[in-house]
């Protein structure tokens, strides 16, 4: 399986759906009738990118156990360096547009000390609570950032289980634990759901953010991986199971079924569309939706369309991999474009025009994400590729 370019255009999709919520957000569209329930909960995009996210950095080494390859030595230094230039040098820029708002725009809440901005330089505003108004999504970043230390342990785990196990039985065994995992993630909502009810003053929501707390987010995409993997090789549920198969293999259904969970979503079974706190049943049907969402998008992305397909069409395109390369910038920069657009054309918090707002958010926050991939992001990424290609070992 080489390079999924329909994965890219998820990570597209993932995108505009977080910018949408934002912009409902922000006009108060997101509390019109039934449309503003779908709005609102384009804040699934964030569990669409962790899924992704999983499904990326487990995949190698579910294949390496599967096919009895041992792991590579040196990887875990290449593997950060990549992460590291994949992440960082994008979201500093981002960083220093937000702080030159906070610092020009009266009511933005200021740079704040050394406390506040030290944080954000690290990627660990996620576990202190504190954003600047113009960098409020960036709390998944510090997730996403926690995750990535996570993952060269999960991959050795993951490598040694298959390994010891044998293929059948450790995806077996695999997919039962992430389930389990996913179930953890759940119950840590719960708790959450009810510290905030019971009064928490910031504690609540570290730990719904955090990396136990999407669990079920991440395990979609560490699901996805296994199965995927296993059934390449002929063993596994996708293998022993026909019935799984035939709605694994069907793209329509599979987007079809996504559809269906994001409605549900936005309907008073997840809870409010604003910052109101949920209750508990509805902290944990809100995960829960987003994350059978997420695998089901991801389910559908990661298999190779049938050649002359729609599907095919759109994986080959140029603009689906354009998309796929500006996500991150725009997801990075739209929150700090509506923060300037209000400012500057002095439009009313909760009571601007949806539209015209969505229009100019997208054109600003695809051009500052054009800059960033092409002047910052891509010959970074290039420059850490090659340098850390020299250094890779041949395989044992």
């Amino acid at each position: 399986m080489g390079h999924l370019r329909l994965v890219d255009g998820l990570r597209a999709v993932a995108a505009a759906l977080v910018l949408v919520s934002h912009v409902g957000y922000w006009t108060g569209a997101s509390q019109i009738d039934l449309v503003g329930g779908l709005v609102a909960r384009g804040d699934a995009g964030v569990a669409v990118f962790f899924a992704i996210s999983a499904f990326l950095l487990v995949r190698p080494a579910i294949g390496r156990g599967l096919d009895g390859i041992a792991n590579e030595r040196g990887s875990t230094l290449r593997y950060a360096a990549r992460r590291a230039a994949r992440i960082l040098p994008a979201y500093w820029v981002a960083l220093a547009g937000v702080l030159a708002a906070a610092a020009w725009i009266s009511d933005a809440g200021g740079t704040g000390g050394m406390d506040r901005v030290l944080p954000h330089l690290l990627v660990l505003q996620g576990w202190t609570g504190e954003y600047y108004q113009s960098f409020t999504q960036s709390w998944s970043l510090t997730t996403e950032v926690t995750f990535y230390v996570v993952v060269p342990v999960l991959g050795a785990a993951l490598t040694r289980v298959l390994w010891r196990r044998g293929s059948a039985r450790g995806i077996r065994a695999l997919l039962a634990a992430t389930l389990l995992a996913a179930v953890l993630g759940l119950v840590a909502q719960a708790v959450a759901a009810s510290w905030t009810l019971a009064g928490s003053d910031g504690g609540a929501g570290v730990l719904a953010t955090s990396v136990v707390g999407h669990l079920a987010w991440f395990g979609a995409g560490v699901a996805v991986a296994l199965l995927t993997e296993a059934g390449r090789r002929g063993v596994g549920p996708l293998a022993t199971r026909p019935a799984l198969l035939s709605v694994w293999r069907s793209r329509p259904t599979l987007v079809l079924l996504a559809v269906v969970l994001f409605v549900l979503a936005s309907s008073p079974l997840a809870g409010p569309r604003d910052l109101t706190a949920p209750t508990v049943g509805q902290a944990v049907a809100k995960e829960a939706l987003y994350a059978l969402f997420a695998l089901a998008l991801l389910a559908a992305a990661v298999q190779e369309p049938a050649e002359g397909s729609p599907a095919a069409t759109v994986a080959r395109s140029g603009v689906t991999a354009w998309l796929g390369d500006i996500s991150y910038g725009v997801f990075l920069w739209h929150v700090l474009v509506l923060q300037v657009l209000f400012a500057a054309t002095g439009a009313t918090l909760f009571a601007a025009g949806f539209w015209w707002v969505l229009y100019a958010v997208v054109g600003f926050s695809v051009a500052l994400a054009s800059a960033s991939w092409w002047c910052v992001e891509r010959p970074i990424l290039a420059a850490v590729r090659r340098r850390t290609a020299r250094d890779t070992p041949a395989r044992a």
